[in-house]
């Protein structure tokens, strides 16, 4: 059994223009949805695009490390290291 918050409407016309009324209301909430989700995702790409591009600009202008110009440490720091022995004997 169905129950109505207000009695069922008994006019043939209100009923199809009750209908109507619903289905241009969940066209237009599909609708509003879309758009607002459209936004949404546009301003997500527009985001990922400016940190990709902040990320490119930082790496375009990173000083470029070169092997040949190492700085020695300062005091206090540890350097670690492997090395392999290659002889035994002392120089004199």
């Amino acid at each position: 059994m169905v129950y109505y918050i207000s009695q069922q409407p008994m006019n043939p016309v209100v009923r199809v223009l009750a209908a109507l009324f619903a289905v241009f209301a969940f066209v237009g909430a599909f609708f509003f949805g879309l758009i607002i989700l459209a936004v949404v995702v546009g301003l997500g790409l527009l985001f990922w695009l400016g940190i990709r591009l902040r990320l490119w600009w930082i790496r375009r202008h990173a000083p470029q490390s070169k092997v040949s110009e190492s700085v020695p440490p300062s005091e206090g720091e540890v350097i670690d290291a492997e090395y392999t022995v290659v002889s035994k004997e002392r120089d004199p």
